[in-house]
């Protein structure tokens, strides 16, 4: 975990949870909000099932080995969600490593908060 001085107490909490929603789900917290916008029920269920740390918004990307198996993931919370996301997969991309998904939302530079 790293958290800059200053920043909200709260941020480390929403990136485990988008992290932990990518792991548990077995998608990137991006795909989850998407395949999940129509049905708040299971979405809130889900909250309910993790004890809270599941965060489905974009930022929760999962880390993958060579053979493209999951090895874990990343959960980012500073900026708009799909910022968070880009900085997951530029990160993950550094370490020479796959995330899923490969590419960052289209629009992530113009995504406000």
């Amino acid at each position: 975990m790293k958290r800059e001085d200053g920043s909200g107490i709260m941020r480390v909490d929403i990136a485990t949870g988008k992290a932990w929603g990518a792991l548990g789900m077995g998608g990137s917290s991006r795909t989850i909000r998407d395949r999940l916008a129509n049905r708040p029920s299971f979405q809130a269920s889900l909250g309910s099932a993790s004890q809270g740390r599941f965060v489905p918004v974009p930022g929760g990307v999962l880390i993958c080995n060579a053979n493209q198996e999951v090895i874990g993931a990343v959960g980012v919370s500073s900026d708009a969600s799909d910022k968070d996301e880009y900085c997951a997969i530029t990160a993950i991309n550094l370490c020479q490593l796959t995330s899923h998904p490969e590419k960052p939302s289209e629009s992530w530079s113009q995504a406000g908060l």
